[in-house]
């Protein structure tokens, strides 16, 4: 696909599937613009994507509105009209329900969810009033449609983005904009590193439909989500998830939680 001349915001672009993406929309010609919590992150994934003139970073959280605003506002100012959106960032830990803190559900919920809702109406504002269109692309996940012990914010918040995707869509599809969401199964990045080894990894593996098994990388999600912000193929498609897993979820998902603590990894509260 050619996209000289067309402008992305990309969330969480610095690391993982972020930066993934962004890969894929510069070798495509589009000029990109990284909305980044980490200047570490910014540092190396500037160096590593080489994206000269067309790649530019706006250090900040998507879980803050200022911020938010900030990105859409250096991206208007250095490229122009902003058509495609990638609602990425995201990050996760592992707690039962009962040993969550608020604070680790505000942060898992804030950036998933939160973030997502900011940027998109950050975009959609602005898409609206010059009429230009375009589409967003929500990364959610499989963790969307399977409740797992030890995730209850993680799932609440990547559930509440598969519906947020399909409002969305219902919203602003008389503006010419479409929103659809990828729910992607075990990758290889820093956030997934902790489910694509040992045995967790290997029930993964063999859920795994598509031969030869193995978890998805960074570019396969890149992909997709290519296809869905640009491709005149996906002109039609609108509101959905779209899992990228080869075939993971078909066979549902185990709890991550049981895996662990068979490991010696976790282990529940006492009973009183």
């Amino acid at each position: 696909m050619e996209l000289s001349g067309h402008t992305a915001v990309v969330t969480g672009a610095g690391s993982g599937i972020g930066k993934g993406i962004a890969a894929a929309l510069l070798a495509g010609g589009a000029n990109v613009v990284g909305l980044e919590i980490s200047p570490e992150n910014i540092k190396a994934a500037d160096a590593e994507l080489a994206g000269g003139e067309r790649l530019t970073w706006s250090e900040g959280s998507v879980a803050v509105a200022a911020d938010v605003e900030a990105a859409f506002d250096l991206a208007e100012s250095r490229f122009g009209t902003v058509e495609y959106l990638v609602n990425n960032a995201g990050t996760a830990t592992l707690a039962l329900i009962v040993d969550t803190s608020e604070d680790d559900w505000d942060l898992i919920v804030d950036t998933c969810l939160k973030g997502t809702f900011l940027c998109t109406r950050a975009f959609a504002r602005r898409a609206v009033a010059a009429g230009t269109g375009g589409a967003i692309v929500n990364i959610s996940s499989l963790n969307a449609i399977a409740a797992t012990d030890g995730l209850g914010h993680y799932c609440a918040a990547k559930a509440g983005i598969m519906n947020f995707t399909k409002v969305t869509a219902g919203e602003l599809g008389r503006h010419g904009i479409r929103a659809n969401a990828i729910g992607p199964g075990t990758v290889n990045t820093p956030l997934g590193a902790g489910f694509t080894v040992g045995q967790i990894g290997q029930e993964f593996l063999d859920r795994t439909f598509v031969s030869p098994p193995r978890h998805q990388e960074p570019e396969d999600i890149a992909e997709v989500a290519l296809f869905l912000l640009a491709s005149p193929a996906s002109a039609r498609i609108t509101g959905h998830l779209i899992p990228v897993d080869g075939g993971q979820h078909v066979r549902g998902l185990h709890s991550y939680w049981d895996v662990a603590e068979a490991q010696g990894l976790v282990a529940r509260p006492a009973a009183t």
